[in-house]
């Protein structure tokens, strides 16, 4: 007795597997409301030591910390999420707003770095820590919307 394949088996099988490979970049706990001022509070303080150039006994410090928060933001990150976001493996709504983050980048330097040049230093810092609040807050934002398009994809 032969038995004729499902077609719909396959598909099942793939779009399962396809839920599978997205669920580490749309399965995760809400952003919490600290961190966008978090981060820019980071950048800020970075900037705050490049502009104001407090010499080695403040700034090694400083930057030794800044390094350490580093560390254990990229560790409760990756525990809360489960992956750092990048776009090899991403479903291909998330690539936008990663995009949109590495723009976002280009245009704060872009910003502050004429700022810290020309205006006094704690404009720099200001502009540091608002531009990448706002910047990070945008991003969350358009990251969670495309996470919802991808399982409204995938369901």
């Amino acid at each position: 007795m032969e038995t004729t394949p499902d077609p719909n088996a396959a598909r099942d099988t793939l779009r399962a597997a396809e839920r599978a490979a997205a669920a580490p970049f749309v399965d995760y706990p809400p952003t919490p409301v600290w961190y966008p001022p978090a981060l820019g509070g980071w950048f800020a303080i970075l900037s705050a030591i490049m502009v104001y150039r407090p010499g080695p006994a403040v700034s090694v410090p400083l930057l030794v910390v800044l390094i350490a928060l580093v560390g254990a933001f990229m560790a409760w990150h990756s525990r809360v999420r489960g992956t750092l976001p990048t776009l090899t493996g991403a479903p291909k709504e998330l690539h936008r707003p990663m995009y949109g983050y590495a723009a976002g980048v280009v245009v704060i330097v872009a910003v502050v770095v004429p700022v810290g040049l020309f205006a006094p230093p704690i404009a720099a810092v200001i502009a540091t820590f608002v531009l990448v609040t706002i910047g990070i807050a945008a991003y969350e934002r358009a990251y969670f919307r495309a996470a919802q398009a991808v399982k409204e994809r995938l369901a």
